[in-house]
């Protein structure tokens, strides 16, 4: 079982003992004060709003600025997944980048790069399902501007891993590092990963000026690739009784929070949707994680593995959830995702122009 999976509680503490002033000075380094808050957010135990103001009840504004700030890029790419739709699976900015292929480094899938500190997120990657955000832009500039793979395939093969993946978080931070998010690609070097890892490496392919990195030639350990293959393998649907009549909580796996209409869901329902891991799938510690996570938070659950209208007597039930992307097509009633800045309205074209925009309102 996942060293993830904690309850309500736990995960409250977790809030409560976040440092956000050494988050500000350390969080770029691999051993740094990061939160490890993913994982409930990406799956909506949690809410941005709430994280933040649990923060500024016990610090001032300013110091948390810095932490307030990384959760403005979640709902950054939040917003921009909403407002695009399904263009965010293409390059942003088309014609800004050229690829040499749409396939992922075997070296890469094997953790076999020969930079070690990216070859151990990788190995972390497959043991726990959790790679520091820092080492997640090596990996990602090391296949997108060294190996000259398409970031879309590579994505997809990362996203299969990850206990906290978020669709859109990380699909446009993978466009972000290889340039077609904002037409500028990610530059690194073996100086800026020693300088960020507790490890350090000499005489690697990526011993380099950080601006060489889109012209030098791919190394020979990166060049043999090739499509992943990501099976999923669904979780035992449990029996749910006829919902005629009844008032349901319908959650997904973008949406465990408890707090969320308490007192009026008679019956809680987890929908493990097979057709939305056709289009994304993921591996089975995540299933397990998404599951176990909500069990542990929602102890009355039940586990629905297929379709909404597979529901028995869904048609004749009060059905409410909380508003995603990928269940926005149900027809149902959708409660707004709560947004850090909801006084923030329109498109951005650029997460610094957002910001912007918000930091008035922190």
């Amino acid at each position: 079982m996942s060293s993830f999976i904690r309850s309500y509680e736990e995960i409250l503490a977790t809030i409560d003992t976040v440092d956000v002033v050494a988050y500000a000075q350390t969080r770029n380094h691999l051993s740094g004060a990061v939160s490890r808050l993913s994982p409930y957010l990406t799956r909506g135990v949690i809410t941005l709003p709430m994280v933040r103001d649990r923060i500024l009840g016990r610090v001032h504004a300013a110091a948390a600025t810095k932490f307030i700030q990384e959760l403005a890029w979640r709902e950054y790419f939040q917003r921009v997944w909403w407002q695009q739709g399904d263009a965010i699976f293409t390059d942003m900015r088309a014609g800004v980048r050229s690829f040499a292929q749409e396939k992922v480094p075997l070296a890469l899938m094997r953790g076999q790069t020969g930079i070690l500190t990216i070859d151990q997120a990788i190995d972390n990657l497959y043991q726990t399902g959790y790679v520091h955000n820092h080492a997640r832009m090596w990996i990602a500039g090391l296949a997108t501007n060294l190996a000259r793979a398409h970031w879309l395939p590579v994505s997809r093969w990362f996203y299969y891993h990850l206990i906290d993946g978020d669709i859109a978080s990380n699909t446009l931070s993978f466009q972000w590092v290889a340039g077609t998010l904002t037409g500028k690609p990610y530059d690194f070097n073996q100086a800026i990963i020693n300088a960020c890892s507790p490890q350090t490496q000499s005489g690697t392919y990526l011993d380099i000026d950080r601006s060489e990195l889109l012209n030098v030639p791919t190394p020979m350990i990166l060049l043999e690739a090739e499509q992943p293959v990501l099976p999923v393998n669904l979780p035992t649907t449990e029996a749910i009784p006829d919902l005629t009549g009844q008032t349901v909580r319908l959650f997904h796996p973008f949406h465990l929070d408890p707090t969320w209409r308490v007192g009026e869901g008679v019956i809680d329902v987890l929908l493990i949707d097979p057709t939305h891991y056709e289009r994304f799938p993921v591996s089975s510690r995540v299933l397990d994680f998404i599951i176990a996570q909500a069990r542990s938070v929602l102890p009355e659950v039940r586990v629905h593995v297929g379709t909404f209208s597979s529901l028995p007597g869904v048609a004749q039930a009060t059905v409410y959830t909380r508003a995603h992307p990928t269940v926005a097509a149900l027809p149902l009633t959708l409660d707004q995702v709560p947004q850090l800045f909801p006084g923030v309205v329109g498109a951005y074209r650029s997460f610094s122009a957002f910001w912007r925009a918000c930091e008035r309102f922190i």
